[in-house]
């Protein structure tokens, strides 16, 4: 059956091609209202430029196509513009003239089009619910770049092969991916990370497979700034995380609570300091708290400002200095510093994400905690200033987001995961709960809660 989707501001603006995204035979109905709302549109530059995008887009088609029976989109469906249907009565109070006209021809379409189901698709919960109590089918926005977290690409596998397989893996130095058991039901993606176990025997070992085969890992015994990994997935995240930025310009680590994300991110970071790989370490997350209540004016100045939302990394930064210090003074009892001295230096630099416009990031490692936090919009902003001798680490849990315009779907990191997989520059990986290193307590609440 063809499909009729009537598309809201929100749904049109998450890409430049969001027509697109609706099926070969279906048909995409922009309310000329919503075209009054791209045309006054006053958010987010990126947001803007997308509406401006998708203006010139409607524009490159005959207008009297778009307002009568539609125009051929270059994917085989239809999109049509609807100014039609004032007389539909809508019985609702307390609803905007702009959610008036797209109830209206929502209305309209399904009494003229029995035949086909229509659809409004909109990201605001409350319009589906109103949309929904005046008998119009609504759904929330579902793009293919935004998967539901089982979805998600982990960046890693569990596979099997023989134990004559592992024997030649340790001998030559890597495994054709032909060896692999079933390997030609695998999803294969450029740095993937791979835990092969043998189907006769208790062999095993850890790698990744580079687009043609699977290598070993390179860092697996290092322990920067005495980090040492706990688990398969921190041992991965090491590796994309010590991996020169030539090669790994980009880092995408996914998971929960407890997983030691920033904690390796920032022996990683300290480490290339030591060895004058990188020149500096800048820190940033989103101002988003736990409940999105609002801390309100903040004195000082924007290292003192941002400070409170830097709890994480400040956590990690005084576990690392602290445990190293004691191991070289041998003496427990001591108190040593949390990490100050590092930012008075100019080591560890606070940057603020809404100030990211204009800079071009040179010789800088850049760790971006709580990327579930970031509108997918924003993305493209903090990834372009990246320079020659940069690493950009990303970092989250996309079932821990605090931002009310987003959830465990629609959020920066996984758009940024997703868009990126497969990229030879982008090493990426998820670490399971079950990795936690937190308390009994703290695993128990992840799963439970």
């Amino acid at each position: 059956m063809t499909k009729i989707f009537v598309l809201r501001i929100n749904s049109l603006l998450s890409s430049a091609d969001s027509p697109l995204r609706f099926g070969s035979d279906n048909i995409v109905v922009i309310p000329m209202a919503v075209i009054d709302e791209l045309q006054n549109y006053r958010g987010k530059p990126e947001k803007k430029k997308i509406a401006e995008d998708i203006l010139s887009y409607l524009e490159s088609f005959d207008v009297n196509q778009l307002l009568n029976k539609g125009a051929k989109q270059a994917n085989g469906s239809t999109i049509q513009i609807q100014k039609n249907f004032h007389e539909t009565k809508i019985d609702m109070d307390g609803i905007t003239e702009t959610d008036k006209r797209v109830f209206q021809v929502c209305i309209g379409l399904q009494e003229k089009h029995k035949d086909k189901k229509v659809i409004l698709v909109s990201k605001n919960k409350a319009i589906r619910i109103k949309a929904r109590a005046l008998g119009i089918n609504a759904e929330d926005f579902r793009d293919d770049l935004f998967p539901t977290p089982d979805e998600q690409y982990s960046g890693r596998a569990c596979l099997t092969t023989t134990s004559s397989g592992i024997d030649s893996f340790y001998k030559n130095n890597f495994l054709d991916i032909s060896s692999i058991n079933r390997g030609d039901e695998v999803n294969w993606v450029t740095n993937m990370f791979v835990e092969v176990k043998s189907l006769e025997s208790n062999k095993s070992f850890y790698g990744r497979y580079d687009g043609e085969k699977i290598v070993p890992l390179i860092f697996s015994g290092n322990r920067p700034y005495d980090a040492v990994p706990k688990n398969v997935g921190q041992k991965f995240l090491l590796e994309c995380l010590q991996t020169s930025w030539e090669e790994a310009s980009l880092v995408i680590a996914k998971g929960g609570a407890g997983t030691g994300k920033t904690y390796l991110s920032l022996a990683a970071a300290l480490q290339g300091i030591e060895s004058k790989e990188y020149s500096r370490i800048l820190v940033a997350t989103p101002s988003e708290t736990v409940g999105n209540e609002k801390l309100g004016f903040l004195p000082g100045d924007m290292k003192d400002k941002i400070s409170p939302y830097l709890g994480g990394i400040r956590d990690n930064l005084s576990i690392l200095i602290n445990g190293k210090e004691r191991k070289k003074s041998n003496k427990p009892n001591d108190v040593f510093e949390n990490g100050d001295y590092y930012f008075e230096r100019g080591i560890i630099q606070v940057q603020p994400i809404g100030f990211l416009r204009g800079r071009t990031i040179v010789d800088t490692i850049f760790i971006i905690d709580e990327t579930q936090n970031i509108d997918p919009g924003d993305i493209k902003s903090i990834v372009t200033r990246a320079a020659t001798g940069s690493k950009f680490i990303f970092l989250g849990d996309p079932t821990q987001v605090d931002n009310p315009k987003l959830n465990e779907r629609y959020n920066g990191l996984v758009y940024l995961s997703e868009k990126f997989k497969g990229v030879p520059e982008c090493w990426q990986v998820t670490l399971s709960s079950e990795e936690s290193v937190r308390s009994k307590l703290s695993k128990i609440a992840s799963q439970m809660l």
